[in-house]
């Protein structure tokens, strides 16, 4: 859950957007660090099978 948080406050602080009251900050962190994470993971996926794939032609 850190890692959500620390991504959530990232994005936050980022784009200058408004913070989420305390009652909706772990609604947030899992929402917005959620999606954040999920986009590095297929990026990474992504340049990971492409590297895969042209260095095994």
């Amino acid at each position: 859950m850190k890692i959500l948080s620390w991504l959530t406050e990232t994005f936050i602080a980022t784009f200058g957007i408004t913070h989420p009251r305390p009652e909706q900050q772990r609604m947030a962190n899992l929402i917005i660090g959620g999606l954040l994470l999920g986009v590095l993971m297929v990026v990474f996926g992504v340049i990971g099978f492409l590297v895969f794939a042209i260095s095994h032609q």
